[in-house]
């Protein structure tokens, strides 16, 4: 995974709309089930249950509809966060091994935790998460200073997922 560079504002517009849209069309599409369901199945009792199964068809056929549309270029930022946050997460579940190889030195190591602290600035500053970023910078200051010693020079397009799998 590379590191795209897009617009922090239509990021966060396209979301907001994503987001609105999708809670919009969950009440929506939920009342006029549960209506539909209460109508051709209540027998004037509770109606918990019908409630229950127009909220759940509701969330299905929003899900399918963003399956349908998921290539669409409107998407696009969304998805990209969305994959990063999740290649983030995968290197986060491996940080045991990963901090056994550090460790050692291993080249492999060094790139992941390069792509790790680099994708983790990107997407503090797409999303406007200011409380760790001292940390972070901290953090890569040490891993450039380590790289240097040891005379390699690393960038975010080294990194490859097989990596994690080398650990």
């Amino acid at each position: 995974m590379k590191l795209e560079n897009i617009d922090k504002a239509t990021f966060k517009k396209r979301l907001n709309w994503l987001q609105g849209g999708m809670v919009a069309g969950l009440l929506v599409l939920s009342l006029l089930f549960s209506a539909l369901y209460t109508t051709l199945w209540s027998d004037g009792g509770s109606n918990t249950l019908l409630n229950m199964a127009a909220v759940v068809t509701a969330a299905l056929i929003l899900a399918a509809v963003m399956r349908l549309f998921r290539e669409h270029p409107l998407l696009h930022e969304i998805l990209y966060v969305r994959a990063l946050k999740q290649e983030l997460n995968r290197i986060y579940r491996a940080s045991r091994k990963l901090e056994a190889a550090l460790q050692d030195d291993r080249p492999e190591a060094l790139i992941i935790r390069y792509f790790q602290l680099h994708g983790s600035e990107h997407l503090y500053e797409l999303e406007d998460n200011t409380l760790t970023v001292e940390d972070l910078k901290q953090q890569m200051a040490e891993l450039d200073q380590r790289l240097a010693a040891a005379g390699l020079s690393i960038s975010v397009a080294d990194y490859r997922r097989e990596l994690l799998d080398t650990l």
